[in-house]
């Protein structure tokens, strides 16, 4: 039976031995959570999806409290994820370190 939709070919992953934090930090986080580096995909979109998650919380919470906090909290977020855009303090996390 014909797919009604065209299935697009899976992407290229390596299928990883090693358990699923290991292999996630291995292949870089966005790498695993974004592009399905390895079989570990959905569950570091999920931890994906709980950080950023956590964060908006976080500002809405501080929002509440005092509009200012909520701004500085804004202000300093962008400001960390421009530095780390930048100069790459935390890049083996994020990305492969191959």
């Amino acid at each position: 039976m014909a797919d009604r939709i065209p299935r697009r070919q899976a992407p290229e992953f390596r299928d990883s031995e090693e358990g699923m934090i290991s292999s996630i930090l291995d292949d870089g986080f966005l790498s695993v959570a974004l592009d399905d580096a390895n079989q570990y995909g959905p569950h570091a979109m999920i931890l994906l999806l709980g950080i950023v998650s956590t964060l908006t919380g976080l500002v809405l919470f501080l929002a509440m409290i005092d509009p200012t906090l909520s701004a500085g909290t804004t202000i300093l977020l962008v400001f960390l994820i421009a530095l780390e855009v930048r100069f790459k303090i935390i890049r083996g996390l994020f990305y492969s370190t191959e």
